[in-house]
């Protein structure tokens, strides 16, 4: 089964829209921003159109290049009285400490689930979100009926988006997981042995078909430029061995976003 992400998406999308209009309140959603890549302001418009559709205020903060830490912590403590959600849109330039600007963020703004509170509560199980990558991949599995008790879990890439929290979520739902990156030595042994595999590395098209079983859950969360389009971790022709394949782009992307929404919303209650 090939992952229809924009479908999922709309459900959900409707869902909110829904919950809003029954709560009768207004929500904003603040991002500041810095990446001009493809992938980046691809995620950017993406979040901005899903705002506009349920009806969540989306305000921009564009901060220059040479704009340090003090500068975008004092960006983002001047938008806490007024936002209901706070992004920070990865990747930040290098000399900005990505720590102390995500730790700035509140707990009960932190939507995308990246400062260190935030961080500690989920994986201490307290966190009342999931961070959205991880929430898109349990609206997947829960909506496949994968159950992951006991499944052979290769998750590649060790990233804070990615592969971190979901390592956390699989351990927690009982699955054998087992974390590698694209150096991983015999990394195709690795993946030809999974029963689910989740790939956050970036890299495109790094994962063929002749790296996997027939029937394997692949759910593929890396974003990359390729000859001038988004591509992800597994070549397309991967799908015909899979039993559940998220294509890129299309599939866990725009749920993705969704679950930023969903967290939005929760986060507000």
């Amino acid at each position: 089964m090939i992952v229809d992400g924009k479908k999922i998406e709309g459900e959900i999308k409707e869902a909110l829209k829904d919950e809003i209009k029954k709560r009768k309140r207004h929500f904003c959603l603040s991002i500041f921003e810095s990446d001009h890549t493809l992938a980046g302001q691809k995620f950017v418009n993406i979040k901005k159109r899903f705002a506009k559709d349920i009806g969540v205020s989306f305000n921009e903060y564009e901060f220059p290049e040479s704009a340090d830490t003090r500068v975008l912590k004092k960006m983002i403590k001047e938008v806490i009285p007024k936002s209901n959600g706070i992004i920070i849109q990865l990747p930040l330039p290098s000399h900005i400490e990505r720590d102390k600007v995500l730790n700035s963020i509140p707990l009960y703004l932190d939507v995308d689930v990246l400062s260190k509170k935030s961080i500690k509560e989920f994986e201490n199980g307290t966190l009342p979100i999931l961070p959205p990558v991880v929430g898109a991949i349990k609206e997947i599995l829960d909506r496949s009926s994968v159950d992951v008790r006991g499944k052979k879990v290769v998750i590649i890439g060790k990233g804070m988006l990615v592969g971190a929290p979901s390592a956390v979520w699989f351990k927690r739902e009982g699955g054998n997981v087992e974390v590698v990156d694209s150096k991983t030595h015999n990394l195709e042994e690795k993946t030809h042995d999974a029963d689910i595999i989740v790939s956050g590395v970036g890299k495109p098209h790094m994962l063929a078909p002749d790296m996997l079983r027939q029937g394997v859950v692949l759910l593929d969360a890396g974003t990359s430029e390729m000859h001038g389009k988004l591509a992800g971790d597994a070549h397309p022709s991967c799908a015909g061995k899979c039993s559940v394949f998220t294509p890129v782009p299309g599939g866990i992307g725009p749920i993705t976003i969704a679950v930023l929404f969903k967290n939005l919303i929760e986060l507000n209650k």
